[in-house]
């Protein structure tokens, strides 16, 4: 019980205005299709994750951004062809992706899954939401590492799946990576479906919340903060 009440006391932003930020962050990125206005988010996404200490991922993630965002502008001096307009179209998709890439870091670094639950549960969200995204968010990590134990098997037989050989032989190191990952994937999602199922989760009674939520003043400061950001970046 005592560790229940230190995790409380050190969980700084409520979870559920983690969740609004990240919606409103993550639905921003998708409606956007100016370049300012996407790197405008980008910063802005960006700060919500260093405020959640996730200074690697948001290293990487913008590192990629940046080297996209300079590839674009040098596409402008190519003549219009099929190819460049693939490569448009597959860079416009990855700066929206990455978006969500620092997103769900931020929601990793600021809350965890208990606290999620909980949210859920005290703004009533609907078990056809709720359980799928639950599910997500537990079935990403699993993935992760059932790719990780996948890799160092697949070293062990002498096989590498670096970079190099993707280019090399991409057929054959995706038929080494995709179809166990997707074997896997799905009995992943129905061991999980059938964990939360069995805890309970669908149950129409309130249950009892170990979570206590409540908003604070940094909660509004980092809501203002997101309205007015959609509302700046929707009007570039």
């Amino acid at each position: 019980m005592n560790k229940i009440h230190d995790t409380i006391n050190t969980q700084q932003v409520d979870p559920r205005t983690v969740l609004i930020i990240v919606f409103l962050c993550t639905f921003t990125g998708l409606a956007v299709n100016k370049p300012i206005s996407s790197h405008l988010l980008l910063c802005i996404c960006v700060l919500y994750a260093l405020s959640a200490k996730a200074y690697k991922e948001c290293m990487m993630y913008s590192f990629i951004y940046i080297v996209i965002a300079v590839l674009m502008y040098g596409i402008a001096y190519i003549p219009n062809t099929n190819l460049m307009l693939m490569i448009v179209s597959l860079s416009y998709i990855a700066q929206k992706f990455i978006i969500m890439m620092i997103m769900a870091a931020f929601l990793k670094k600021r809350t965890s899954l208990p606290y999620i639950i909980s949210a859920m549960q005290v703004v009533k969200c609907p078990n056809a939401v709720a359980i799928p995204f639950i599910v997500l968010l537990r079935y990403i990590p699993t993935v992760t590492e059932d790719y990780r134990c996948l890799r160092d098997s697949l070293k062990i037989r002498g096989i590498s799946v670096s970079v190099v050989r993707f280019f090399i032989h991409p057929i054959r190191t995706l038929e080494f990576l995709i179809v166990p990952i997707l074997l896997r994937s799905v009995r992943v999602a129905e061991e999980l479906s059938a964990s939360l199922l069995l805890r309970g989760i669908e149950a129409f009674k309130d249950r009892t919340n170990l979570y206590p939520l409540q908003f604070k003043t940094i909660d509004y400061v980092y809501i203002c903060s997101a309205l007015m950001s959609v509302v700046v970046i929707g009007v570039l």
